[in-house]
């Protein structure tokens, strides 16, 4: 084998290696989350690089079963099927065989040996129910797609290294490849750069290769196309017109996070981290000079409007964070002082008017219009939107879910609803606890549940609604409900009840709120100290607030929660020394 191939195959079996472990470890992360898009987005890319490389190097083999991988993968990313155990499984054994093709290749196999080609089909086959009514050996962009204008296509620019051909190299491979995202619009060949023939080399590459590409793929997909030669050529991608609209409505609905230029242009699509890398090389080589944005521009890597939307929306970021910055955090207690002090004032103008104080009746109405605006705005700043405690659920659901071995999704309403700061941040540690003991509790483990009919992921649910002056919560979950024998047991146990005594379900839910009451029959992080569902009563009845339970058998349990949405005068001290 001549050894610029040798060299070539090296380099793909390399970037293979790198995209495997890339999908074997995505893979993983979307069985954890199966809503995960980036890793959806990922798994598609590594698949699609690995196939597009395996046709550069005429390894048909990998080629073809990374084309099937991929197949499965894009019904995956666009929702038409769910990132399930038994599928996740499945693609790790593809992950596995594409492996083995690559490394099969690395040794100059020209095809796999018979017991390869028997585990292929039978992934094959285990694949087929996940592929649609039929597989198609095309391209994923067919003669179906509709013709696009010129103005509508990707401007592509490649040129090749003077050594690409003596690498093994060929830009007819890539460019085939190419066709895979969509359809060549137009190819025009530049050979301005070839010598007189006293000069010429025959193993050169002295060509340019201007391509418009009709595709709906973006720039990222793109330039992997050319990763397997990316050192080994200058390569420009300029992008539709309808692009840049569509690069600039992202830029302006980017999260208020304080980025760079560079990174707020990779996040929404418009430059490729490779790109930005080429430009941070040029602005610390001394090769370019000014802001990165310049540069960027300079190299021909983004249009300048696009850089300049990026930079409007980093001011309006900076203004909007300098903003925040601005607002002060009150001490819950002070702030307390300062509403009770507002009202004495008031009393005092009050009792002014009946001693007859020379006092105006129209200063003394204007007086008290503005100490009662005054009071209005200290007590609007105790308010709280109960959605700032969100974040802390999802982690501790996946945390604690991991910890046990159990799945289960949270499913949150309600969080525009406010209330006093203080109830919000008591409710919070109270929503906390139920949620732990729910899981740890209430959830089974993944075989239970499916032996019982259920989703393998448990479900858990914390709506809250305003009604009134008051705050209704419902903390629900599709376990196994409370196990009114093992309540039994432990009251009786407890001498809480007699062995003969009778009790209904009412009064032994009653129970769980005992004092040091619990049922679990080993000390964890979660379970059997003894502090439980009565620190959550007492805590709601701290707020003046009542909690009530429902448990259904092999269904779950839900609670329901009603406080006031201002505490009482006289919980505010309790309130403050527990916060």
């Amino acid at each position: 084998m001549d050894g610029s191939i040798d060299e070539t195959l090296a380099l793909f079996v390399a970037d293979s290696t790198q995209q495997l472990d890339v999908l074997e470890g995505q893979l993983l992360a979307l069985e954890r989350d199966p809503a995960d898009h980036a890793a959806l987005d990922a798994l598609f890319r590594a698949a699609h690089t690995i196939k597009g490389n395996a046709a550069v190097v005429q390894l048909g083999e990998v080629e073809w079963f990374a084309h099937v991988t991929e197949s499965v993968l894009e019904r995956l990313r666009s929702g038409e099927l769910l990132a399930g155990c038994e599928l996740i499984t499945l693609l790790l054994a593809c992950s596995d065989h594409l492996r083995y093709l690559v490394t099969n290749a690395s040794f100059g196999a020209d095809a796999s040996p018979a017991f390869a080609e028997e585990d292929r089909a039978r992934l094959i086959g285990l694949l087929v129910p996940w592929l649609g009514d039929e597989l198609e050996e095309v391209a994923p962009h067919s003669d179906a797609t509709p013709r696009r204008s010129e103005e509508d296509c990707w401007h592509i620019s490649l040129q090749p290294g003077f050594e690409a051909l003596r690498q093994g190299l060929d830009p007819l491979n890539f460019l085939r490849h190419l066709e895979t995202l969509g359809r060549l619009h137009s190819l025009r060949v530049v050979d301005d750069e070839i010598p007189p023939s006293e000069g010429f080399d025959p193993e050169a590459c002295y060509l340019r290769f201007e391509v418009l590409l009709d595709t709906g793929a973006d720039k990222q997909a793109i330039e992997d196309v050319f990763s397997f030669m990316r050192d080994a050529c200058t390569l420009q991608i300029e992008p539709p017109a309808s692009q840049l609209d569509d690069w600039v409505d992202r830029l302006d609905s980017l999260p208020e996070d304080e980025l760079q230029t560079g990174e707020m242009l990779v996040r929404v699509g418009a430059l490729t981290p490779d790109e930005l890398a080429s430009g941070l090389r040029a602005q610390r080589g001394g090769e370019g000079s000014g802001p990165i944005g310049r540069i960027l521009v300079d190299e021909g890597f983004v249009p300048p409007q696009v850089v300049d939307a990026a930079l409007r929306r980093q001011d309006e970021i900076k203004t909007a964070l300098q903003r925040e910055a601005a607002q002060l955090r009150v001490s819950a207690e002070r702030l307390d002082q300062l509403v009770n002090s507002l009202a004495g004032m008031q009393g005092s103008l009050a009792q002014l008017a009946q001693r007859g104080t020379r006092v105006s009746a129209v200063e003394m109405v204007a007086l008290q219009h503005a100490l009662e605006k005054a009071r209005r705005l200290a007590e609007g700043l105790r308010m709280a939107r109960f959605g700032e405690q969100f974040r802390r659920f999802h982690r501790l659901v996946r945390d604690a879910s991991l910890e046990l071995g159990k799945r289960a999704d949270l499913l949150v309403s309600g969080g525009e609803v406010e209330m006093d700061r203080a109830v919000a941040d008591a409710l919070g540690d109270v929503l906390m606890h139920l949620l732990r003991n729910a899981i740890d509790h209430g959830i089974e483990a993944p075989d239970v549940r499916q032996a019982a009919g259920k989703p393998a992921h448990g479900s858990l649910s914390v709506s809250i609604k305003s009604q009134a002056d008051w705050v209704l919560l419902r903390v629900s979950d599709d376990g196994a409900g409370v196990d009114l024998a093992r309540v039994r047991a432990a009251a009786e146990a407890r001498g809480l009840l007699a062995a003969d005594q009778l009790a209904d379900e009412v009064s032994l839910l009653a129970q769980l709120f005992a004092p040091g009451f619990s049922t679990a029959e080993r000390l964890s992080h979660y379970s059997g100290r003894g502090v439980g569902l009565d620190a959550v009563r007492a805590a709601i009845h701290a707020l003046g607030g009542e909690i009530k339970l429902q448990s259904r058998s092999g269904q779950g349990c839900c609670f329901e929660i009603r406080v006031p949405a201002a505490p009482p005068q006289s919980a505010l001290p309790a309130l403050h020394a527990a916060a």
